[in-house]
């Protein structure tokens, strides 16, 4: 299922946020693109306070391509592949054992992923209109469901 969600002020993004850390489960992978400055890192930052991860801790990855938090209610791998560019291989990287570990993975700039793994999850695809808005496009795989009634639906598609 595909949905789209005005984030007009920090409270809704929080409220997104709120959503997806409900929504995380161990192997569990979340998939954020986007241009440069739509959010990603405050979007993973806020998820991560609500699996109660101290947020001063959550800092982009951009140079060390994975961060790895623990002591919430999940441990998080959070992955930048800016860096890496197009083609960016997740097996090289571990990905795969950070899932099979129980990690909820997330990869900012998951479109330079070169394969997606096989696992449950989220893609949020976070940009800024012409107007300065910011919109989210939430797609879920399988049974993985992430509740949205807090915010305002843009426009709702179902596959």
């Amino acid at each position: 299922m595909q949905r789209e969600v005005d984030l007009g002020n920090r409270r809704d993004t929080r409220l997104l946020a709120k959503e997806l850390a409900r929504a995380a489960r161990p192997g569990m992978a979340l998939f954020l693109t986007g241009d440069l400055g739509a959010g990603k890192t405050t979007l993973t930052r806020y998820i991560c306070e609500e699996l109660s991860i101290k947020p001063r801790e959550v800092t982009s990855p951009t140079f060390a391509v994975i961060h790895e938090y623990q002591g919430g209610r999940l441990p998080v791998a959070h992955v930048d592949l800016y860096r890496l560019g197009e083609g960016a291989d997740i097996y090289e990287l571990g990905l795969d054992e950070y899932l099979e570990r129980g990690f909820f993975v997330i990869i900012e700039w998951a479109e330079f992923m070169a394969e997606m793994p096989g696992c449950p999850f989220i893609r949020v695809g976070l940009r800024l209109s012409p107007e300065g808005k910011r919109q989210a496009k939430i797609e879920t795989s399988g049974d993985v469901s992430v509740d949205l009634k807090q915010l305002s639906l843009s426009e709702e598609t179902r596959r």
